[in-house]
């Protein structure tokens, strides 16, 4: 773990303290910047509508190819700044346009709300759009499994490709990094002087727009779906993550199901380091083995 990573967890861990004490979310309780974005030179930036859903797509100069972005920020943050660097970094690193669904996002949601507007918006662009790859971080990554399975399950087309980020795929939260990271996660571990035993249900959170639906139903918590025909699989995550239990789950379903996965644990790392601090050395390792296995797989002609 690189000396700067050590730092920043350290002050992550002081920012999230008052949030982590409370127990309450950082997704309803942190809004992440959002301005007037303005492209870099060499891209064009165009807001567009796919199955009625808003979208952004970014395309730089000489793009071959193309990334469907899904965000997370749970179900309450819509696209925002951070995305958008996302979106630049990986158009520059796979020379690709990416498009980012930007699906209506609010606290009183309830399944399948969010998936429903994805789906739409998912459909209308893989219509268009041939050998599309697709990423999505946390939420966002459960989405777009979600949205392969009903597109499998439908006869359409899948991705070429599918990169998770941090996921968090099992609304259960049933996973025991969520027991053995219960102190040690910065974003969302228990005070000290809490006890994992009294408090499981405030690291074991069940999000509310889980609504009636069974946690285990596998459109809502696709680490639990049966994977066939699913195209090669990355997922990549932090070693300190609650939930990283959640994607040891998709890659152990992923090889039940024949699909080729790869997990990468980046030690001493958080849930989206990679999204939130991309200069970090961990960073920009993480960023080139997604380049690499998207450019791998993205058909250029």
């Amino acid at each position: 773990m690189s000396s700067a990573a050590f730092f920043l967890r350290l002050l992550i861990r002081a920012y999230t303290f008052p949030y982590r004490r409370a127990h309450r979310s950082l997704s309803r309780s942190v809004k992440p910047h959002s301005g007037v974005y303005r492209p870099p030179d060499g891209f064009r930036y165009e807001i567009v509508s796919f199955g009625g859903v808003r979208t952004e797509m970014l395309r730089p100069n000489g793009a071959a190819g193309a990334i469907l972005q899904f965000h997370g920020g749970g179900h309450t943050n819509g696209m925002n700044d951070m995305y958008r660097r996302t979106a630049e970094r990986l158009a520059r690193l796979c020379s690709c346009a990416v498009y980012s669904i930007d699906y209506d996002a609010a606290p009183g949601l309830e399944f399948p709300a969010v998936h429903e507007q994805c789906y739409r918006a998912y459909a209308a662009i893989a219509g268009e759009v041939p050998d599309i790859a697709a990423i999505g971080d946390s939420f966002g990554a459960a989405l777009m499994l979600s949205c392969c399975l009903k597109a499998r399950d439908d006869g359409a087309g899948l991705p070429c490709a599918l990169v998770c980020v941090s996921p968090f795929a099992d609304m259960a939260a049933s996973g025991d990094s969520y027991r053995y990271n219960a102190h040690r996660d910065p974003m969302y571990a228990l005070p000290p002087w809490q006890s994992f035993e009294r408090y499981e249900s405030c690291i074991r959170r069940v999000s509310p727009y889980c609504g009636k639906t069974p946690l285990t139903d596998a459109y809502l918590s696709p680490a639990y779906a049966d994977l066939s025909g699913f195209p090669d699989m990355l997922i990549i995550g932090g070693e300190l993550e609650t939930s990283a239990s959640d994607g040891r789950m998709l890659l152990q379903n992923a090889q039940k199901s024949g699909v080729r996965c790869r997990l990468h644990e980046y030690a001493g790392m958080w849930h989206d380091f990679c999204y939130m601090f991309p200069k970090l050395k961990e960073s920009r390792q993480a960023w080139a083995e997604v380049a690499e296995f998207f450019c791998g797989r993205i058909n250029k002609s």
